[in-house]
This record gives structure tokens, sequence and C-alpha cells, in this order.
């Protein structure tokens, strides 16, 4: 194992499974009430914030710890690779009040924060939130305060600073950001029962950058921008999330990553896209019209997102091969018309007993390597009323974004996904967790 030469560590964040045993719901703003006492007892070895998978809050979803202001709250937020942009459900809410899980923590109330700063309405930063979301101008004029999004000409979300706490580890004054750039929402528009969202999106407002550039300002050893995570699809194990440099091991299989989606990529350039070129079911290659169609669109890759979402020939072709090998293999298609996150499922009776290591391979092909999923990758268990249900976490396109690609988090849990920002790679790493 080689670690990148000379540079500064990582800032490296543990992750459980929202069954962990070291997990517990709280409605407390004490970070050590977040969690199960073995897991609180873990912090000083870990030095890190827990990161947690919890579907009672929002379904398939990442979540970290956070902590805001002086004195510090903490907040449940999700790890969001297709976001730029951070933010939080504010105090005091006029409009549209965003009402979260119990487990998130408390709502931020900036009055309450000796070390919150409003975000003027001529400063830079203003200026980047606004090109972020397409606002032309957005100001409260009597505060001087920056308005990143408009709903109504009374209300909207307010730019604004303040200290974040990137660990549990009080005395590692080092990994606390002052002045950091984060929204705070009094009028929001989101299902989510999450208390907000930590963007890792490529721009110099998404936590990461800020995260980085912090880091490189005050550290006397070379940086690295780069940042990874393993979430971990075992109820007993612990992934990670890191920020900084990492190692090379040679289970570590790169492909090109690019800034932007799109021909010209001016489409959402904050977002991370790969290359697809092709893929197989059981080693055999799908049988599509036109193999050329992998090139007509690129793939975003969203932490955020669960499902991951094909151009319909590709989704119809895999649909197909893995019917038929489900089909020799003893396990029937069912239709589920009215849930449309999982479009191909299979029934399995009572009396079976699943061999997961028996169900058919999947593998996705990118530029310069391929990603090989494991039977628990490409395949999930749930229940329908009474039925059990083997169901794949693919889907079409048109039943997402209109228009995107999308590599979501299930087919690659368990896998390290390094998101390499100097050298534009994307790299993956299975079992890593």
């Amino acid at each position: 194992m080689k670690q990148v030469p000379r540079l500064g560590r990582p800032i490296r964040f543990p992750v459980f499974h929202w069954k962990h045993p070291c997990l517990q719901p709280s409605d407390s703003s004490s970070p050590a009430q977040l969690l199960h006492p073995d897991a609180a007892a873990l912090l000083p070895e870990l030095q890190a914030s827990p990161v947690v998978a919890d579907d009672t809050i929002h379904k398939g979803k990442f979540l970290m710890v956070i902590s805001l202001g002086t004195p510090a709250i903490y907040n449940l937020v999700t790890i969001d690779t297709g976001s730029t942009l951070s933010w939080v459900q504010c105090r005091p809410c006029q409009v549209t009040c965003k009402t979260f899980a119990a487990e998130a923590g408390p709502t931020f109330d900036p009055r309450n924060s000796t070390t919150y700063q409003r975000a003027a309405c001529s400063s830079r930063d203003c200026a980047a939130a606004h090109e972020l979301a397409g606002v032309p101008f957005g100001c409260e004029q009597e505060t001087d305060t920056c308005l990143y999004s408009l709903r109504t000409p009374w209300a909207g979300c307010r730019l604004g600073k303040d200290r974040l706490g990137l660990t549990l580890a009080r005395e590692l004054d080092d990994d606390a950001l002052d002045d950091f750039i984060f929204g705070c929402s009094e009028d929001v528009r989101f299902g989510g029962r999450e208390a907000g969202i930590v963007g890792f999106g490529n721009d110099r407002l998404s936590f990461v950058n800020q995260v980085m550039t912090a880091r490189q300002a005050t550290t006397s050893s070379n940086s690295y921008n780069a940042f990874s995570y393993c979430f971990p699809g075992d109820h007993n194990a612990r992934g990670f999330l890191s920020i900084g440099p990492y190692a090379r091991d040679d289970g570590l299989a790169f492909t090109n990553l690019v800034f932007g989606y799109g021909q010209d990529r001016s489409r959402r350039p904050f977002v991370y896209s790969l290359q697809q070129l092709d893929m197989a079911v059981d080693g055999r290659r799908l049988d599509v019209d036109d193999p050329q169609v992998y090139t007509a669109q690129m793939m975003i890759v969203d932490s955020g997102t669960q499902a991951t979402f094909l151009l319909a020939p590709v989704f119809d072709a895999l649909d197909k091969a893995v019917t038929a090998a489900m089909s020799d293999k003893g396990y029937a298609r069912v239709e589920l018309p009215n849930d449309e996150e999982h479009k191909v499922c299979f029934v399995v009776t009572t009396d079976t007993v699943v061999d997961w290591s028996d169900l058919p391979t999947v593998e996705m092909k990118f530029t310069g390597t391929t990603l090989k999923l494991p039977p628990q990758n490409a395949f999930n268990e749930r229940f329908v009323d009474a039925d059990r249900l083997l169901c794949m976490p693919f889907q079409p396109r048109d039943a997402g974004v209109s228009g995107v690609q999308i590599l979501g988090n299930r087919v690659t849990r368990s896998f390290r996904v390094v998101f390499d920002l100097q050298a534009r790679m994307l790299g993956f790493q299975p079992d890593a967790c």
C-alpha cells in the first residue's frame, strides 16, 4: 500500500449503516446522544463525526453529522455529490417551513449563534450563489442579506457564514472551519426528512471545496484535492468518508472523471460524469440495437440518489437479460405498477433460501475500467405486502431527472469510491468496507 507522498493527513469520518448496533435515534442537540454509548466511546479513536444511512429519515441516502454555530447544534444532513451549496432549515420560518425528523436534530436559529454572519448582497459569495441558483439578483435591502433563492417577494433562502465543526473531538481545533458559507433556508420545498444537505459538487461554495481550501491555507504540508467514501451495505459494517490524500491500493481501478454534463460540459458544470461504454450480464454483452448508444450521454455520479438510471435501450436490454437468467433459476418476474422505484423485481417463494452467489452478475464498463457488481449490489431484498422480492436498483432514464443518466449509491455500496479532483480520475475498489 502506497500513500501519496509528503501530503497532509486526510480528514476521515466513519460511516455506519442505520441499523448498526452503535446507532440509535435521538432528538437531542448533543452529539453524544446522537449515538449509542458504544459509538460515542469510539470517537476519540476515530476523531470524526459519524455518517449514517437512516431509511427512517430519507430512504437510500447517507447522512453526516455536522455542527453549526456557537454554541454548536448538531444536524444529520445528506452527503450529496450532485449538489453544491450546503443548506439547513433555519428559524424563523414564515412561508414554506420544512418539517424534518426528530432524529435529524434541532432547527438552526442564527439568532442564537454568536459566530453567525450574514452574507452581504454585494459580496463575491452572493454573486457565486446567484450564478449557481440561476437567480439574477436577490437581496434583502433592510439587512443587506443575500438571498440565493426567491419564491415570494417577502421570503427566500438566506446566505450566511458560521463556524462548522468537522469532528466531534473538541480538542481538534484545526478540524473546525470558521466562516463556512451555507444556505440558511426559511422557505423550503423539499420532501426529505433530514435537516439539510452538504454539497460535494465541483464548485467553490461546496462543502468539500471549502474544506480543502481551508486546509491548504492553514496546513504547512502539501494538500491534495480529493475525497472518497465507502457506504456500507451490511448492517454491522463501518465505512468512511475522507477528504484529502488517499491510499493507492492495487485494488483501486480508475476511469476518467469529467466535470460537467452534456456535449459542451455546460450543463450542470458542478457535477461529476463518467463515460459508460458497455454492460454485461453473466459475462455476456447486452443485446442492444446500436452499441454506440452508450456514448450518446454521459453518466452523473450522484451519492444522494439510490437508483441508477440508464438510457431506455440499455435498460430494456438489461431487463430482458436479467429476467431470462432469473427465470432459469426459478425466479418469476413481477410487475409493480404502483412502485416507480423498483422496475425489475422477482418473487422469492416462502420456502426458498436465496443463494446470493448464484444470482446473475452485472458489469458496467467505463473508460479504462469495469465495475463488477456483487449480487448484493445488483439486487436488494424487499417486502411488498406478503411478497418477498428481489429487486434491481436500475431504472430507465425517463423515470428520473429528464435527460440525465445517473450512477446511484446502491450499486456502489461496499466500494471505495475515490474522486481524485486533482488528476480528474474516479476510482472504484470493491470490498472496501
